[in-house]
């Protein structure tokens, strides 16, 4: 039984880790605009890939692809829908995020009132613009902890790799044992 693990935890213990990568999708709100960027899990931004970003029922609201950074960007479509962002890295590579209704509801307040036609009372109108610029400032601040936590949620921990590696051996162990009950 030696013979057979000493070889295996020789080439568990001279392996490198996977040169494989995932793609990952990151949107938000800012202003008027949906902005975001795409990224590959282990670092990296896919240059040129192509973004797509649909409603629920498929129909396109904007695409394009991405720049250098691999950002893209669009205006806030109207009326809010949940919109879905794509993207296709043409290598195999598709990751997408999607972006709830709510989330566009401070960006429609904050477009400037129709210079014709009724104007609403002052009040209300005022009330909504505060509420919008609120909503706004929050999602200044919040944007950038929303990145980190879409960067931490998928990568790959040494506790992982570890767990996992324990796992197998207590299941052989639990084998062995039962084995070396039935004889």
């Amino acid at each position: 039984m030696i013979r057979l693990l000493l070889p295996l935890l020789l080439v568990l213990a001279f392996a490198g880790p996977a040169q494989a990568h995932k793609l990952k999708v990151f949107a938000t709100v800012e202003g008027g605009e949906v902005t975001g960027y795409a990224f590959f899990i282990g670092g990296g931004r896919p240059a040129g890939a192509v973004w797509t970003a649909k409603d629920p029922a498929g129909t396109a609201l904007a695409s394009g692809t991405t720049d250098g950074e691999g950002r893209f960007a669009f205006p806030v479509p109207q009326p809010p829908v949940d919109a879905t962002v794509t993207v296709d890295t043409r290598e195999g590579h598709i990751a997408a995020a999607t972006l709830p209704a709510s989330r566009f509801g401070g960006a429609a307040a904050l477009a400037p009132p129709p210079a014709d036609g009724p104007a609403p009372a002052v009040e209300a109108e005022g009330e909504a613009r505060l509420a919008a610029l609120v909503e706004a400032a929050v999602q200044r601040q919040v944007t950038p902890l929303m990145e980190r936590i879409e960067q931490m949620d998928d990568r790959l921990r040494i506790s992982d790799v570890m767990s996992g590696i324990f796992l197998i051996l207590g299941l052989a162990g639990m084998a062995l044992w039962a084995k070396g009950r039935r004889a």
